[in-house]
C-alpha cells in the first residue's frame, strides 16, 4: 500500500509539472504545402504553404518551424508563439530560404517608431499576447536563416518586430528593402541580433524623424555584434536606439550616407560600442546624463577599439563618456573628432590612448552650451592640411562655455604646410584649458609646460596603428616624458601617445573589412 501511494504521489507531480505543456515537435513549410486544417505540419509531405499559417497553428513550447528552401510570397504578418524557433536553410545564395511580401500588401500611413499599431506591417512581428486573461509576453523566440524583403516598387514597413520580449535570437538574416526599419526591437532584454546583413530598410522618412536599418528602445542585457549595415545613396540610419541598459555593439561593419549609430535624448548606461567598422557619425547627445554609477554602471558609453573614417566622428553632448583606442582615419572634410552642439554637458568626457590621422578641423570643438570635464590624454595626432577649414586643437568661443578641460600626454603634430594653434588665445579661454605635458610639432603659441621637439621618434613603418605609431626605441623622445593622470603606464612615467614602450600594443582584431 505505501508503494502504492507512493507510486499515485509521483504520477500526480508529474502531470502538475507536465499541464499546459505541449512536447517539443519539429514542423515544416513547404513551397508545395497547403494551408489547410488536415495537415499537421509534422512531416515534409503534410508541410503547410506559409509562415504565418504554420505560426497560427504551432502552440507555445520548444518548437521549430522549418521553412524549406525557396521563396514564399507573404499576404500577412506572421505571429510566432513563445519558445518556437523559426528556422531557414540559407538567407542567401543556393537553397535560400526567401520571404518576401506581397506586392498586393496594404501600405497604411507610416507610424512613427512611438506606435507600435504598426506591427501588421511587418513580416514576422511577436508582441504581447492575451490567450486565456492574462497578457504573455514574448519570449524565447528565434529567427535564423532567412532571406526577408520586400519589393523595391511595394515596401512594407519592416521585417522584424519585437516587443516587451525576453531572450529573443535573431541571426543569419538577410533582410532588405524596407521602408522604415528592417529589425526592430523595443522594452525587451537578453536580445541578440548577431551574423545579419541588412540593406536599404530605412528608404523613408517622417518628418524629423529617421528609421534605422536596426531599431532598438529600451533594451537591457543585450548584444548586438557581426553583422553588415549598408545604405548607400540612400536615406535611414545603420543602428537606431535608445534606452539601454547594458548593451554591447560590436565587430559591426556600417557603411551609410547618414549616421552609422545614433542614439540620441535618452539616459545610457553601460553601453559598449566596439571593434566596428564605421564610416559615419555615431551621434549620441544627451545633455545632463544621469550617473551610471547610481545603477551599477562604469560608463553611459565607452566606444574603444573601432575603425572610424568619419571627420564628424563623435556628436554630443554626451557625459560619463569614454573614447579610447580607437584607430581614427578621416576620409572626409569638414568636420571634427568630437563635437558638443549646444545644451550642458558637466562630463566627465574621457578621450584616450586613440590615434586619430587627418584632422580637419578641430579635435574637439564646442559650439553654445557648456562643456565641463573634458579630459584629451595620451592621444596620436596627426591633423591635415584643411585649408580655410582650419580651426585650433580644441575649439571653444568663450570661457562661459567651458571649465576644466585638461590636456596632456598627447603627441599632436600639425601638417608642415600649415601651423596650427593648441587653442583660442582670447576670452578668457587659456585660463579654463589646462595642456601641459604635451609633444605639439608645428604648432603657435604653445603653452608653457609642453614640448616642441620635432622628432618624436615613431616607428613609421608597418601596419597602422601599431606598429607604425609605437615608440622605435626606448631612446625616442616620448618616453617616459608624461605625468601620471592615473591611467596604466610602463617604466618610471607614462609615454607621450597612444602606445606604451614596453608594453603590449593594442590591436584592431576581428573588425569586419568592406
Amino acid at each position: 500500500m505505501k508503494n502504492l501511494k507512493s507510486l499515485l504521489w509521483v504520477t500526480l507531480l508529474v502531470s502538475l509539472l507536465t499541464a499546459g505543456t505541449v512536447a517539443a515537435d519539429d514542423f515544416f513549410v513547404s513551397t508545395i504545402g497547403v494551408d489547410t486544417e488536415d495537415r499537421d505540419g509534422r512531416t515534409k509531405d503534410t508541410a503547410w504553404a506559409s509562415l504565418a499559417y504554420a505560426c497560427d497553428r504551432v502552440e507555445p513550447g520548444d518548437h521549430a518551424i522549418h521553412i524549406l528552401p525557396g521563396e514564399y510570397v507573404a499576404t500577412r504578418t506572421a505571429y510566432p508563439k513563445n519558445g518556437v524557433a523559426i528556422v531557414g536553410r540559407k538567407p542567401h545564395g543556393k537553397d535560400v530560404t526567401r520571404i518576401i511580401a506581397s506586392k498586393e500588401w496594404d501600405l497604411p500611413e507610416l507610424q512613427d517608431y512611438k506606435d507600435d499599431k504598426g506591427r501588421s506591417e511587418y513580416l514576422i512581428a511577436a508582441v504581447a499576447r492575451k490567450p486565456s486573461g492574462e497578457w504573455v509576453p514574448p519570449q524565447d523566440l528565434t529567427i535564423n536563416s532567412l532571406e526577408l524583403c520586400s519589393h523595391p516598387e511595394h515596401r512594407i514597413t519592416g521585417a522584424v518586430y519585437i516587443r516587451d520580449g525576453t531572450n529573443i535570437e535573431l541571426k543569419h538574416l538577410n533582410v532588405h528593402d524596407f521602408r522604415w526599419n528592417g529589425l526592430r526591437v523595443e522594452h525587451s532584454k537578453n536580445l541578440t541580433i548577431e551574423h545579419c546583413r541588412v540593406k536599404d530598410a530605412s528608404m523613408q522618412r517622417l518628418p524629423n524623424r529617421e528609421g534605422g536599418l536596426i531599431r532598438t528602445r529600451w533594451i537591457k542585457h543585450s548584444r548586438i555584434h557581426h553583422n553588415r549595415l549598408i545604405a548607400k545613396d540612400v536615406t535611414g540610419y545603420g543602428y537606431k536606439g535608445g534606452g539601454h541598459r547594458d548593451v554591447r555593439f560590436d565587430h559591426n561593419f556600417v557603411d551609410t550616407e547618414y549616421f552609422a549609430f545614433e542614439s540620441p535624448f535618452e539616459h545610457e548606461l553601460g553601453v559598449e560600442i566596439d571593434h566596428n567598422y564605421l564610416t559615419r557619425c555615431i551621434s549620441i547627445p544627451k545633455y545632463f546624463q544621469k550617473d551610471p554609477e547610481e545603477e551599477g554602471y562604469d560608463y553611459s558609453f565607452r566606444i574603444h577599439h573601432n575603425y572610424l573614417t568619419d571627420s564628424y566622428t563623435v556628436e554630443g553632448p554626451r557625459g560619463y563618456l569614454e573614447f579610447d583606442h580607437n584607430w581614427v582615419h578621416v576620409e572626409k572634410t569638414g568636420g571634427r573628432i568630437y563635437t558638443h552642439h549646444g545644451a550642458k554637458s558637466r562630463g566627465p568626457i574621457r578621450i584616450h590612448h586613440n590615434v586619430i590621422e587627418n584632422v580637419d578641423r578641430n579635435l574637439v570643438w564646442m559650439n553654445e552650451g557648456l562643456v565641463e570635464n573634458m579630459f584629451v590624454l595620451n592621444n596620436t595626432v596627426f591633423c591635415a592640411d584643411a585649408g580655410k577649414r582650419s580651426g585650433v586643437l580644441l575649439s571653444s568661443w568663450t570661457a562661459e562655455r567651458l571649465n576644466n578641460w585638461v590636456c596632456k600626454n598627447n603627441i599632436v603634430v600639425a601638417a608642415w604646410s600649415q601651423p596650427r594653434r593648441v587653442h583660442p588665445t582670447k576670452r578668457g579661454v587659456p585660463e579654463k584649458i589646462t595642456a601641459k605635458s604635451n609633444l605639439f610639432i608645428n604648432f603657435r603659441d604653445v603653452p608653457a609646460g609642453n614640448f616642441t621637439q620635432a622628432d618624436p621618434g615613431l616607428m613609421r613603418e608597418g601596419d597602422k596603428p601599431a606598429p607604425f605609431y609605437l615608440p622605435r626605441n626606448a631612446e625616442s623622445f616620448v618616453v617616459d616624458r608624461g605625468v601620471d593622470v592615473g591611467l596604466p603606464f610602463e617604466g618610471e612615467a607614462p609615454d607621450l601617445g597612444a602606445f606604451e614602450f614596453g608594453g603590449e600594443p593594442w590591436e584592431l582584431e576581428g573588425i569586419p573589412r568592406p
